[in-house]
């Protein structure tokens, strides 16, 4: 099982920072863990400066201090799907490798429990594989930012990502209405019934809101909220809010890896 997620079987609830400077990632860390967050994540693509990427390991040990036990996710998210690295195919992959060997020196007790992974990037399973012989489990992650693509498109998605070794295969898809939300719920209790690897879906923007909060009645492992700062993506909800509802949706049984 991977190590963001709850040993309990509970859904996780995940805080990401939004600082664009080390002391605002520190704060929001912290917030996070009092807030009651099962994990941090640690947005270095939105960081300022003349290296901000290369500031990211040391940074995501302070975080891992701040975070008061929480894991620790690290995500470079790309211009391409939402985030704030323009960073071409070639040039993210070299600069996941060049994170991973950084961060394999860190202490264990400072270094992030996982690493996210941009499928669409290519070479998805040779950074899966240098990860976790670093000590790193991986979310491979795809954010489709237009469309909810076909049901089998979905899942071939999620299937790529269990193939290619992910502890965590992360989907997010934005509607255009309702059956949209409906179908990528659909999906999700598809992979979590075929696939060996625990599942994060959701549908994003306001529409999409709901299956952050039911997506656990029908598979998905992980979430994403707010504690006070603003959203990494759109239609985020407080985490207080989000707990609430989950506290009232005992989840299907799933797998755990």
């Amino acid at each position: 099982m991977s190590r963001l997620l709850p040993a309990d079987g509970r859904v996780a609830v995940a805080v990401a920072t939004t600082g664009a400077d080390a002391a605002t990632c520190l704060a929001h860390a912290r917030a996070a863990a009092a807030a009651g967050a099962d994990v941090v994540e640690l947005r270095a693509d939105l960081l300022a400066g003349p290296d901000p990427l290369g500031d990211a390991v040391g940074l995501a040990a302070g975080v891992v201090d701040a975070a008061g036990g929480a894991p620790v996710l690290l995500t470079v998210r790309t211009a391409a799907e939402g985030g704030g690295a323009g960073l071409d195919d070639d040039a993210y992959c070299d600069l996941l490798r060049r994170l991973i060997e950084d961060l394999a020196g860190l202490e264990a007790a400072r270094r992030p429990a996982a690493l996210d992974v941009e499928q669409a990037r290519g070479g998805a399973a040779g950074l899966v594989a240098r990860a976790h012989g670093a000590g790193l489990d991986v979310v491979v992650s795809h954010h489709d930012l237009r469309a909810t693509p076909a049901d089998e498109a979905m899942l071939a998605r999620l299937r790529a990502m269990a193939d290619a070794g992910a502890d965590v295969a992360k989907l997010a898809v934005m509607p255009s209405g309702p059956r949209d939300v409906a179908r990528l719920l659909g999906v999700t209790a598809r992979a979590g019934e075929e696939l060996d690897v625990a599942v994060a879906t959701m549908s994003m923007g306001p529409l999409g809101a709901v299956s952050r909060l039911s997506g656990a009645v029908f598979g998905s492992a992980l979430t994403f909220a707010t504690a006070g700062g603003a959203p990494s993506a759109p239609g985020q909800l407080p985490i207080d809010r989000v707990r609430a509802v989950l506290d009232l949706l005992p989840p299907l049984p799933r797998n755990r890896p």
